[in-house]
C-alpha cells in the first residue's frame, strides 16, 4: 500500500493568542537522525517554552516506529494530536517538531491540541509530498529457456529485473510494488519457476 511522505523539510509558523508555534516537518527514516534534528531545533530556539514531537517511520497504516512527546505540555495536548494528524493524513516516514514560544495567555488543553495540530497542518500544506510505494524483492531461479518469459511476467506486474547470475541455471533478482507480489508469485510458481524471498 502506497502512502505520502514529504520530499524535503519545511518550516511553518502559526500564532495562537500571542503564542508562536514553529513547526519543522520533514522526511525521516531513522529515529536517531530525528533525535539529531530535534537537538538542532533546540539549539536554534534555546529560549522556547516547549519542543513537542511526533514521528512515524514506515507505512502509517502499520508503522515500524510511532511515537510522540509533549515536552512538558499537559499530557496528550501536543504530541498526540500532532501524531494523530499525520496518521489521519496517511503520511509516513515523517517527523514533526513544534516549537512553542509562550505568549502569556494559557490556551487550555483543547486550545493546545488545536494549536499543535494546526501547526503541523500548516506545515503539511507547505510541504511537497510524494507517493512512497513499498517495494518487494525476491530471487527467481529458472532455466535458460525461461529467462525471457520471466522478464515478460515481471514487467506485466510493474516490476524490474535486477542482478542476474548465470550458472547452471539463471538466478535473477526481481523488484516490484509490494501489493503486486502475491499475484506474480502465484503466476511464477504455477509456471514452475523457483522463488526465494529471503534476499
Amino acid at each position: 500500500m502506497s502512502y505520502q511522505t514529504p520530499c524535503l523539510p519545511v518550516v511553518a509558523e502559526t500564532e495562537e493568542k500571542k503564542s508562536r508555534f514553529i513547526c519543522w516537518l520533514g522526511p525521516v527514516t531513522d529515529k536517531a537522525a530525528f533525535l539529531c534534528q530535534l537537538e538542532t531545533v533546540r539549539a536554534r530556539y534555546p529560549d522556547a517554552s516547549h519542543h513537542c514531537t511526533a514521528l512515524v517511520i514506515g507505512n502509517p497504516a502499520n508503522p515500524e516506529v510511532m511515537q510522540f512527546d509533549d515536552d512538558g505540555e499537559p499530557g496528550g495536548s501536543a504530541g498526540r494530536p500532532m501524531l494523530e494528524l499525520l496518521l489521519k493524513q496517511g503520511i509516513g516516514n515523517v517527523g514533526a517538531i513544534v516549537t512553542r514560544y509562550f505568549g502569556g495567555t494559557k490556551l487550555g488543553v483543547g486550545g493546545l491540541m488545536r494549536a499543535y495540530r494546526g501547526a503541523v497542518g500548516t506545515a503539511l500544506q507547505a510541504a511537497d509530498l510524494e507517493s512512497h510505494v513499498p517495494v518487494f524483492t525476491a530471487k527467481v531461479v529458472c532455466d535458460f529457456a525461461g529467462e525471457s518469459r520471466l522478464r515478460f511476467l515481471v514487467s506485466q506486474y510493474r516490476g524490474d529485473c535486477g542482478e542476474v547470475i548465470y550458472a547452471d541455471r539463471v538466478q535473477m533478482l526481481v523488484s516490484l510494488p509490494e501489493d503486486c507480489w502475491p499475484a506474480l508469485r502465484e503466476k511464477l510458481v504455477g509456471e514452475g519457476f523457483a522463488v526465494q524471498v529471503s534476499v
